[in-house]
C-alpha cells in the first residue's frame, strides 16, 4: 500500500442472511473494475468468519479523488445493485493515526 494513502474509506456491510453469498460474489466481481476506474490507491475486502458481515477498506490519495469516484455513474450503479442485498451499511472516512508492521 502506498504511503500516500492519506484517506481511507471503511464500509461495514451487513447483508441480508439469504443474500450473503450473492453480495460477496457481486463485490468480488465488481471491485477490480471499479478500482481501475476510481483513481483509488487500492482496496481490501474482508468477509467475517461467521458469514454475517463484510468490510471494504479503500485507500485514496485525497478526498477530492474519493468524491469524484462516489459521483461516478459506475459507482452509483454498483451501489444501487447492492442495496437490495443489504440489511445495513455503515461507512466512514479515516486518516492514519498509527501503524505497525504490515
Amino acid at each position: 500500500m502506498s504511503s500516500q494513502a492519506n484517506l481511507v474509506s471503511i464500509s461495514i456491510f451487513t447483508p441480508k442472511p439469504e443474500h450473503f453469498g450473492a453480495f460477496v460474489d457481486a463485490q468480488v466481481e465488481s471491485l477490480p473494475r471499479l478500482g481501475s476506474l476510481s483513481g483509488s490507491l487500492g482496496a481490501r475486502f474482508y468477509v467475517a468468519k461467521d458469514g454475517r458481515k463484510a468490510i471494504l477498506v479503500s485507500f485514496f490519495e485525497s478526498e477530492a479523488i474519493l468524491q469524484d469516484f462516489q459521483q461516478s455513474d459506475a459507482f452509483r450503479a454498483h451501489r444501487d445493485q447492492l442495496q437490495a442485498l443489504l440489511e445495513s451499511n455503515d461507512s466512514g472516512f479515516y486518516t492514519l493515526a498509527y501503524a505497525h508492521g504490515a
